[in-house]
């Protein structure tokens, strides 16, 4: 067999077999890829899922429910509503904040003055969820700045809801440390006005 012969039959053996080589190369490829992707997926964790108006938090809970990464806002500042709005919005139950004390480790900051400067909760996964003092409104004025509250549904009757309610109990403790926030739910009348913390199941 000449070096003509011997050209022209591999050129038939790569016509023929070209498409199956192709094929199982670039299932391969999209195998190894998509392998890989959910690897990578696996390991991350997503913080931010935003649904065109809010930011959402995973923080591993059992239940799956996402919390909003910072109150709801207006002009970038705080909104202060009254229950009977408060409610109409997607407000964590009961329950939510039930799961969200008890699943997470919590971490407060209180400084020198026995203020509440902020609340953390680390989830499961390690992402981690902030409570900043927002104080409430209530004559039309804001009231005790330095602690943490937020509306809550609540099906009871009557002119008082639920809300968190996150603040320093103020005993100082040895050395640079103070005694860890108070972390209730208290009722509070529904014509005052307390920030907004969103779910979504």
């Amino acid at each position: 067999m000449d070096m003509e012969e011997l050209r022209k039959k591999a050129i038939d053996y790569a016509e023929e077999n070209v498409i199956n080589v192709l094929k199982e190369t670039f299932a391969k490829v999209y195998a190894d890829g998509y392998s890989d992707g959910y690897k990578d997926r696996e390991k991350d964790v997503p913080v931010d899922l935003f649904d065109g108006e809010t930011k959402y938090v995973d923080l591993g809970l059992p239940s799956g429910t996402l919390w909003s990464l910072d109150y709801k806002k207006v002009d970038d500042k705080c909104e202060y509503l009254p229950y009977a709005k408060a409610k109409l919005l997607s407000i964590p139950t009961k329950g939510d904040w039930d799961e969200l004390r008890k699943t997470c480790q919590w971490v407060f900051d209180i400084d020198k003055s026995f203020d509440l400067c902020k609340a953390q909760c680390v989830g499961p996964n390690g992402n981690i969820l902030e409570f900043i003092h927002t104080g409430k409104m209530d004559l039309n004025r804001l009231s005790e700045m330095w602690e943490v509250f937020f509306w809550v549904k609540d099906e009871k009757d009557g002119n008082k809801k639920s809300a968190v309610h996150m603040y320093n109990g103020g005993k100082k403790l040895p050395g640079p440390f103070y005694k860890s926030a108070q972390t209730v739910i208290e009722d509070f009348f529904v014509g005052y006005k307390l920030p907004i913390r969103l779910v979504r199941k």
